[in-house]
């Protein structure tokens, strides 16, 4: 099996146009029974694969991530984290990061293969990037660098996280392998509802918000943004502080204690939850807008199987409860249409048990104890994996993709490692077609591909590296890029 989903790999030339580029992978032999990996008659089935302690530590590093105070606390929210991380250049890399972005779109610095197509199969124009610059006024991002208040902000709903100020998409060509649908190179992330933000800039229309979040940088639709002030805030901090929620379901509508529909929270929101008016029931905090823009606490109830108060018990019981609630689901680069993609889907698992990871597949491997295996042979790879990895919190980045170790499992006679993953496709070496899954599947980590021995193994990547998530720090520290260059 060969990647062919979480990144894009490199861009294969085409080849004759007789080759069916894309084809769906045969899934028959591959039962997606959650009950059947992880039994629920085990004895192992309640027993935590996180310490308690280990997970509290996690929920307090998550928490200064979202909504510390302290020196180097890395909050959106927080003067000290803008001041010393996002204007730690006075605004300049944030301009230099826009134009080099205006530049990437722009089709008259590209060669063939890097030409960008809009949904109607045509390259974008000069006039469309042109205008997009315009609106974005780069120089606003060196006016007044320094922490304002008055641009904390909190989403009222899911956003998109842009590259540059448009929901126009841009695809590299359709003949290419692993290119066209779904990758749109201007899509980076979503953001849940109840993020906290801070706003860098505005577009010139209004239309838009440059904002940092928890995890990215990237432009938003600014009516989803909400400006928060100190009364909104310490009440927001202090709720979470006392209990923050994670959405355990797959899409949970909220509609708040007055009939107003508000969202659909994917699974992964984090809200603020006090107790409900009934066993099973949650009233949890959500974020709204009022006429002028400004943030809003309001209350909606949800139960059990919608929200959980965290840190969840890291336990294969709740494990398998937000597979079955995830898995078949369709694969979404950059969470497009509100779908994970491979390092989304696991952001959205662990934040229930309180762990936070990294949004991009790379930078998860700092989320844990993580050995380099790029060097062993593919059945090395495994056999190290089978018998050093620790089931259901090992992480497994093959580049540009990343799995859930879940254990190990007989197949044809042999002991192999099962995982979770949210994938794309597969590639045969010469990255020339691709084989579709698209979507959350279980599958086994298998040196060759029975049903297309063409395919290559993900075990037989030139990067193969695992992370072990065990106590919070134990990781490195999450490297910069330009999805984040706060990091």
């Amino acid at each position: 099996m060969a990647l062919a989903g979480c990144a894009s790999a490199p861009v294969s030339a085409p080849a004759s146009a007789a080759l069916d580029r894309v084809s769906l992978f045969p899934m028959t032999d591959y039962d997606q029974n959650v009950d059947r990996w992880i039994a629920p008659d085990s004895p192992d089935y309640d027993q935590p694969f996180l310490s308690a302690a280990d997970q509290q530590a996690h929920l307090l590093a998550l928490y200064a991530r979202y909504f510390g105070t302290a020196a180097n606390d890395p909050s959106p929210w927080n003067s000290a984290y803008v001041d010393a991380r996002v204007y730690r250049q006075l605004g300049s890399d944030i301009v230099a990061l826009q134009q080099r972005r205006i530049e990437r779109f722009d089709n008259t610095r590209q060669t063939g293969r890097r030409i960008g197509y809009g949904q109607n199969f045509r390259p974008h124009t000069k006039a469309w990037i042109d205008a997009i610059a315009q609106n974005m006024n780069v120089g606003q991002f060196e006016n007044a660098p320094s922490f304002q208040p008055g641009r904390r902000a909190i989403a009222t709903g899911n956003l998109m996280v842009r590259e540059l100020p448009t929901m126009d998409p841009s695809f590299y060509s359709r003949h290419l392998a692993g290119e066209g649908y779904p990758f749109d190179n201007l899509q980076i992330s979503a953001i849940r509802p109840g993020t906290p933000l801070y706003v860098l800039g505005t577009s010139v229309d209004g239309g838009w918000d440059y904002v940092q979040t928890p995890d990215v940088q990237g432009w938003v639709r600014s009516r989803g943004v909400a400006a928060v002030d100190d009364a909104f805030a310490n009440a927001w901090r202090t709720a979470a502080r006392h209990a923050l929620g994670a959405v355990i379901a797959a899409s949970a509508p909220v509609r708040d204690t007055q009939g107003v529909f508000r969202f659909d929270a994917p699974a992964g929101t984090l809200l603020p939850v006090l107790a409900g008016p009934a066993p099973g029931q949650h009233t949890a905090m959500v974020p709204g807008r009022d006429i002028d823009g400004r943030a809003v606490i309001r209350a909606a109830l949800l139960d059990d199987a919608q929200i959980v108060p965290m840190p969840w018990r890291a336990t294969p019981r709740h494990l398998a409860t937000l597979l079955k609630a995830l898995i078949g689901r369709p694969y979404g680069w950059g969470n497009t249409g509100l779908y994970n993609d491979c390092s989304s889907e696991l952001q959205s698992i662990f934040a229930a048990f309180g762990v936070w990871l990294p949004r991009h597949s790379s930078s998860q491997m700092s989320a844990g104890d993580m050995t380099d295996l790029s060097g062993d042979s593919p059945a090395q790879r495994l056999a190290i994996l089978m018998r050093e990895g620790k089931p259901m919190r090992t992480l497994i980045y093959i580049g540009g993709h990343v799995m859930l170790y879940l254990g190990k499992v007989q197949r044809g006679g042999h002991l192999v490692p099962l995982v979770y993953q949210d994938i794309w496709g597969l590639s045969p070496a010469d990255n020339s077609r691709r084989a579709v899954i698209g979507g959350s599947v279980i599958t086994p980590l298998l040196l060759n591909i029975p049903e297309d021995p063409a395919l290559r193994s993900l075990a037989a990547t030139s990067t193969f590296r695992i992370s072990i998530i065990g106590p919070a720090g134990v990781g490195a520290s999450v490297p910069a890029d330009d999805d984040d260059p706060a990091s």
